[in-house]
């Protein structure tokens, strides 16, 4: 009687299938020519973040407030203490980086081994602002560039504007992952 038990659960469990839609691809040539941008340039942002280089991982938050062209974003460690901040300027394509922990030379390597030159710091922060048409809460899309892979899932609405839930940035053994909490329009 037990083995009849065990093998109708073994055959049930095996027939049972996992439904898990693919998400979209698209090729950024292709999502820089879409219609449904967020216009607005001032929004703040606060998410939980993990971040990982060759297999060492960080975990932390980021707080990031856009003003008119103008983003002021602050890494914060697992403690909520402010180890570094980054100021990104459209109007003169200028980024400037303040460290405000002991290891100051370490941080600013990794910021920009993740970001590379400006002209990606600031198509990704594109990418962040503005998630592909594509995208819906039932429909995640995975957006290329470069080598970047963009991967988004859920969306969230405020006034009229589109904001993704989740967005993970892969590039070779770069990973960050990116919880969105609170977008503020």
């Amino acid at each position: 009687m037990k083995f009849i038990c065990i093998f109708i659960s073994f055959f049930l469990v095996s027939c049972a299938s996992v439904d898990k839609n693919q998400p979209e691809q698209v090729l950024y040539k292709d999502y820089s020519k879409q219609t449904n941008v967020n216009n607005s340039q001032n929004f703040q942002l606060s998410a939980k973040i993990t971040l990982f280089i060759e297999k060492k991982g960080f975990t932390g938050r980021l707080i990031w407030i856009t003003n008119d062209g103008k983003s002021n974003i602050s890494i914060l460690n697992p403690f909520n203490s402010v180890i570094s901040k980054i100021y990104l300027n459209k109007h003169d394509n200028s980024i400037k980086i303040s460290n405000l922990s002991s290891n100051k030379s370490e941080i600013e390597r990794l910021i920009k081994k993740v970001f590379g030159n400006k002209e990606t710091v600031f198509i990704l922060e594109q990418m962040i602002k503005n998630p592909p048409d594509q995208l819906t809460n039932k429909k995640n899309v995975t957006l290329s560039y470069n080598d970047w892979l963009v991967d988004y899932e859920g969306l969230n609405k405020k006034e009229n504007k589109r904001f993704p839930k989740y967005i993970e940035l892969n590039k070779n053994e770069i990973t960050l992952k990116i919880y969105i909490v609170d977008w503020k329009v």
